[in-house]
């Protein structure tokens, strides 16, 4: 688990930037997945993730937390059971879509 939280949280920071896009209403029958975009981890497409379930805000929190700085605090905006890491195999837990506060 703490590798999963590692890699959610150093692709996370690469997320960081003006404008944030939204997850879905639902997950999407696509996972995210992690990819390298201009020498950086990414999420392919953070609008395949659905809302952070209940159940899950806790531990979303957790996850995104690990991002925090003294400057800035992340949150957890999307959730998708089925998220998958760089080499196309889904985290044991799902991924989050972290974000900074706004």
């Amino acid at each position: 688990m703490k590798k999963s939280l590692l890699a959610l949280a150093a692709l996370s920071a690469v997320i960081a930037g003006c404008a944030y896009p939204s997850p879905g209403a639902a997950p999407s029958d696509t996972p995210p997945q992690i990819v390298i975009r201009n020498d950086a981890r990414t999420w392919d497409n953070p609008s395949a993730f659905g809302p952070v379930p209940d159940s899950l805000l806790e531990r979303g929190q957790s996850v995104c937390s690990a991002l925090d700085t003294d400057k800035v605090k992340y949150q957890a905006r999307g959730y998708h059971p089925k998220a998958m890491n760089l080499e196309g195999k889904p985290f044991p837990d799902g991924g989050y879509y972290c974000v900074p506060r706004g």
